[in-house]
């Protein structure tokens, strides 16, 4: 805490001294020590309290609570309690996260994407680099207290990486269910990441119920409805693809009861990057049907061949260039 030691020690002081003069105001009988006594107590108590009052001014405030919710990593059996909620809303609205995918950015660049995404409203930021994680963790740290507020980092690299990735800032990490054994030895917030009713079944017994964040591998009926209603599960979608068709998709899996998207090389190092996450936020956040409109931007401003300027049927130059 900011100020104890040298600020009680002051109080201290004081009472001290005015120990002395009271020594002169009582005399040394049974009932005027006891009132000098009790007098030096209260004036103890009430310095403490002063002391109190300014460690809560300053601790930070933060204007919003899902800005703290997700920054702990603390976790019980596998859950992700703090990512949950802030990728699962109260609205159902879907929740979006971009996945960076490059290895040519710089520390700087990485910090200036990582503010990019978070005014675009992306929910969230996957990567498979730990030197990325760190760099999208510590920007994201600094806009606690903001708005838009920061976005959870998640983790899905090695499992054998996810100490790392914790100490790099990681809000989460990807786990199988072939990981259940190790599940111990990981100190925070963990999402499951499953192929098949099994995979379900066997990470919820592991845990006693207590998973309740999934990446749904292979999004089908008998796997999604292993997952309990009160849990959130996460479908990926490819980006950049004909005509949009990734919102499209996108928003057919909410109907199957997803609540969260995430967008697999949404971000990869290159000029498209940010256009790109505004499209693919835009259009499956948006209550509009799958033709997203997205004013603003030209073909002449944004260099694709197509542009964002009329719906969903875009050209992109990364796509074009492979």
């Amino acid at each position: 805490t900011p100020f104890p030691p040298p600020f009680i020690n002051r109080s201290l002081s004081k009472s001290f001294c005015c120990k002395a003069f009271l020594d002169l105001l009582f005399p040394m009988s049974g009932s005027c020590t006891t009132m000098k006594n009790l007098f030096l107590l209260g004036l103890f108590l009430s310095s403490m309290a002063v002391a109190n009052a300014f460690q809560v001014v300053k601790q930070p405030a933060f204007r919003h609570a899902s800005s703290r919710r997700y920054m702990s990593t603390a976790a019980v059996g596998g859950s992700a309690s703090s990512l949950l909620s802030v990728l699962k809303k109260p609205s159902k609205v879907l929740t979006v996260g971009l996945e960076y995918s490059g290895n040519e950015l710089s520390a700087n660049e990485i910090s200036i994407l990582s503010m990019q995404l978070r005014k675009c409203k992306a929910t969230a930021i996957w990567s498979k680099s730990i030197d990325a994680v760190k760099e999208f963790a510590a920007e994201q740290q600094s806009a606690l207290g903001n708005f838009p507020g920061p976005c959870p980092v998640v983790y899905h690299g090695p499992t054998e990486d996810a100490a790392k990735a914790f100490e790099a800032g990681a809000s989460a990490v990807v786990l199988t269910a072939s990981d259940l054994d190790s599940l111990a030895s990981v100190q925070g917030e963990v999402v499951w990441k499953v192929s098949s009713k099994e995979d379900v079944d066997s990470i919820l017994e592991k845990t006693e119920q207590g998973a309740n964040v999934f990446w749904v591998d292979t999004v089908e009926d008998a796997v999604v409805e292993a997952i309990p209603p009160k849990a959130l599960w996460i479908a990926d979608i490819e980006p950049m693809q004909a005509d949009g068709a990734e919102i499209a998709a996108g928003k057919a899996f909410k109907t199957q009861g997803c609540g969260s998207i995430l967008v697999r090389d949404a971000c990869v190092g290159d000029s498209e990057d940010l256009e790109y996450a505004q499209f693919a936020v835009g259009g499956l956040t948006s209550k509009a049907s799958s033709e997203f409109k997205f004013s603003g931007l030209t073909g002449s401003t944004n260099g694709h061949f197509g542009g964002i300027q009329s719906n969903s049927k875009v050209k992109w130059r990364r796509k074009a260039e492979q």
